[in-house]
C-alpha cells in the first residue's frame, strides 16, 4: 500500500513512528539497568572486586639502652640520717631480801612495823616471840566464830557485865558499853593500809604457820576474809532492849536468834551501837585491803 492509500485509509505515519522510537529508547534503558546489575553480581560472586592493600603496623622505635655508669662513677646518694635517740637507762631493779625461816622471822616483824603507830597495846603484842604463828592462831579461832582473849593484846574490861533489873525484866545497862570505848579508839588509830602491806610481805610464812592447823597453807588467804566477815555480819540490834536470863553464872539473851549468833559478834554486841559501828567499818576497810593486796601479789 502506498503512502497514498495509507494517507486515503486515514491511517498516519507520524505517531506510529513516535511510538517505536520511544519502546526503544526503554527497552535500550532497561537492557542497560539489567547488565549493571548482572555484572555487580558476578564481580561480588566471583570476588574479583579489588581488595583494599592490607594495613601494616610500622614497628614502633625503641628507645635505645642507657647502660649504668660504673659504680665508681655515680655520685652518692646523701641519705638524711635518723636522729639517734640518746639511750634510756633504766633505773635498777628494787633488791628483794629473801624471807627469813619462820622460827627467825619476829625481829624482821618488829623492823617492818617500827614506823608504824601501833600504840600501847600493839607494842605489847608484838612483845613475845612466836609473832606470825600467834597471829595465825588469832585468825584460825576468830574465823571459827571464837573470841581469842589469850591472844588478843587488849585485857577483858575488869567490871562486871552491868543489868539494869526493872522488877519485871533483865536488860543490859547502856552505861556499860563505855567499858568498851578504849578498845574501840585503839583499833580506829590503827593505820590499816599500812599493816596489810607490811604483814602481806610475810604471806608465805603466814600461810606456813597455818599449815600447823593441818589446813591447807593456801586457805589461809581466805581464812582472813572469813573472819572480817564474820565480824562485818554481826547484825545491827540494841541489846538494851532484849531481855535477859540468868544460866548458872552467866547472864544470856533470851532471844535465841541473839544465843545462835557467833560468839565474837555477841562481843560486838556487848559493846554497844557506837562502837560495834566502828569496828565493824575497820573491818570492811581491812577486807577491801586485803582482797586488793592478794591481787596484786597473785
Amino acid at each position: 500500500m502506498s503512502a497514498k492509500d495509507n494517507k486515503a485509509a486515514g491511517y498516519s505515519t507520524r505517531p506510529n513512528a513516535q511510538r517505536q522510537r520511544g519502546i526503544s529508547r526503554a527497552q535500550q534503558l532497561l537492557m542497560v539497568a539489567l547488565g549493571c546489575i548482572v555484572i555487580a553480581g558476578v564481580v561480588v560472586l566471583t570476588g574479583i572486586w579489588p581488595k583494599e592493600a592490607a594495613v601494616t603496623a610500622e614497628p614502633v622505635p625503641i628507645a635505645p639502652t642507657v647502660s649504668a655508669p660504673p659504680a665508681e662513677d655515680m655520685p652518692p646518694i646523701n641519705v638524711p640520717e635518723e636522729p639517734v635517740s640518746p639511750a634510756v637507762i633504766l633505773p635498777p631493779e628494787p633488791t628483794v631480801e629473801p624471807l627469813p625461816s619462820l622460827f627467825e622471822s619476829d625481829d624482821p616483824v618488829r623492823d617492818a612495823l617500827a614506823d608504824i603507830p601501833l600504840g600501847t597495846a600493839g607494842q605489847q603484842y608484838l612483845m613475845p616471840n612466836n609473832i606470825i604463828e600467834r597471829s595465825a592462831s588469832l585468825i584460825y579461832l576468830t574465823a571459827q566464830g571464837d573470841v581469842p582473849y589469850k591472844l588478843v593484846p587488849i585485857a577483858r574490861p575488869k567490871a562486871k557485865f552491868p543489868i539494869v533489873d526493872d522488877g519485871t525484866q533483865v536488860v543490859a545497862d547502856p552505861d556499860g558499853f563505855t567499858r568498851y570505848d578504849p578498845i574501840t579508839g585503839w583499833i580506829e588509830s590503827l593505820d590499816a593500809p599500812a599493816l596489810v602491806d607490811a604483814f602481806a610481805d610475810f604471806l608465805p610464812l603466814f600461810r606456813e604457820a597455818w599449815g600447823f592447823y593441818g589446813e591447807d597453807p593456801n586457805y589461809f588467804d581466805l581464812a582472813v576474809i572469813e573472819t572480817l566477815d564474820t565480824i562485818i555480819a554481826t547484825p545491827e540490834i540494841d541489846i538494851t532492849e532484849e531481855r535477859l536470863i540468868r544460866k548458872e553464872a552467866v547472864w544470856i539473851y533470851e532471844n535465841p536468834a541473839i544465843e545462835a549468833l557467833a560468839p565474837v559478834q555477841k562481843q560486838v554486841l556487848r559493846m554497844g551501837p557506837r562502837n560495834a559501828s566502828a569496828v565493824k567499818q575497820q573491818a570492811t576497810q581491812v577486807r577491801a585491803l586485803w582482797l586488793t593486796t592478794l591481787a596484786d601479789r597473785s
